[in-house]
């Protein structure tokens, strides 16, 4: 678990892997520690906060399905949380 405390938010990275219908997504997720948006720092707070739209990930590997070989890097991703299938910690 990495602190996010160098980005000035504060919260903790959670790697993870999320699936959506045509997407195998891996990379670290931001969830911001409790505070005035009234949630803990937990992946299931953050995905059940339906104040929350987007997810966003950093250094993410952005995989094609069902075509693994089709695949890139990307620095940022904003994920829209209404095309999100699955969520897996790997690492948290």
């Amino acid at each position: 678990m990495a602190e996010a405390a160098a980005s000035g938010f504060k919260g903790k990275q959670v790697e993870v892997e999320i699936l959506t219908d045509t997407y195998k997504i891996r990379g670290p997720l931001f969830v911001p520690l409790a505070g005035k948006d009234g949630y803990s720092a937990r992946l299931s707070d953050l995905l059940n906060n339906p104040e929350k739209t987007f997810l966003a990930l950093t250094n993410v590997c952005v995989e094609v399905l069902p075509d693994p070989d089709m695949k890139w890097d990307a620095p940022f991703l904003a994920l829209n949380k209404s095309v999100v299938t699955m969520v897996r910690a790997l690492k948290e």
